[in-house]
């Protein structure tokens, strides 16, 4: 089992894997870390970022990106004025390198333009190499390790095209805009999250860690099965294989055959 401790601010917290710099030691300050949206604090992104000693790649929408490069500014001369703000203040105590925070305005999906109120969209492919470049990463080697996805009202888009660009990173931060059991829309996201291939490894509050398992259950039964009692082809192998001989007729009834 994975370890998993807080990080952040008390007021709200975010799980982490326990020693993410033993997890990540490979590939160390050449760790892909894309953060998108903003909390109520600037502490967890930065606290990540300081153990790794990786730059962190911060999209958000224009006037949160606004917030951080005011961050990027405060990490370059240490020094908190009377207009400083409280969001900001904080990473006074960081340790980051303000070469190592990159901010982009806007939010990722499916493809570079602009959404109906004129928000920058970069897509991830796009986002992703030009990232993995100024890392000095080989271009085989195009990849995102962590995504931390704060509430945003962009979630279910940032999420959906991240799958269909094909990207799995190992570890996924989200702050869900609301409980996952709570509303259809985040139900059906966090359950095809699941269903792809990731675990649910630790909570605080609202804010859920998953680890990529690699196991893509879809992939697990046919969908070109003709159904004849209106059964889910999922849960009908999941049947046969606790009941022999029988098949799934509903969501989780057998029936004999």
């Amino acid at each position: 089992m994975i370890s998993i401790v807080p990080i952040g601010t008390k007021e709200e917290p975010y799980p982490m894997i326990q020693n993410p710099w033993e997890f990540f030691s490979e590939k160390g300050t050449k760790t892909v870390f894309v953060s998108v949206g903003t909390g109520s604090s600037c502490v967890p992104d930065l606290e990540f970022a300081e153990t790794l000693g990786c730059p962190i790649l911060k999209v958000d929408l224009p006037d949160e990106a606004a917030k951080w490069n005011e961050i990027k500014e405060l990490l370059k001369t240490r020094k908190v004025v009377d207009s400083t703000s409280e969001f900001v203040k904080p990473a006074a105590r960081k340790w980051v390198l303000p070469k190592n925070l990159i901010v982009e305005s806007g939010v990722p999906g499916y493809a570079t333009g602009t959404l109906e109120n004129a928000i920058p969209v970069r897509s991830w492919m796009e986002l992703l190499k030009e990232h993995c470049t100024r890392l000095a990463l080989p271009e085989d080697q195009l990849r995102l390790d962590i995504l931390k996805l704060d509430k945003t009202p962009h979630q279910n888009m940032v999420l959906q095209s991240l799958w269909d660009a094909g990207i799995r990173p190992s570890l996924l931060l989200i702050h869900w805009n609301v409980s996952p059991d709570s509303d259809v829309i985040t139900t059906t996201t966090a359950g095809h999250l699941q269903m792809l291939g990731y675990a649910l490894v630790g909570k605080e509050g609202n804010r859920y860690l998953y680890y990529y398992i690699d196991v893509n259950y879809y992939e697990t039964c046919s969908w070109e099965t003709v159904a004849k009692h209106f059964e889910n082809p999922l849960m009908s192998n999941l049947v046969r294989t606790l009941v022999p001989g029988s098949s799934n007729s509903g969501v989780v009834f057998p029936v004999q055959e």
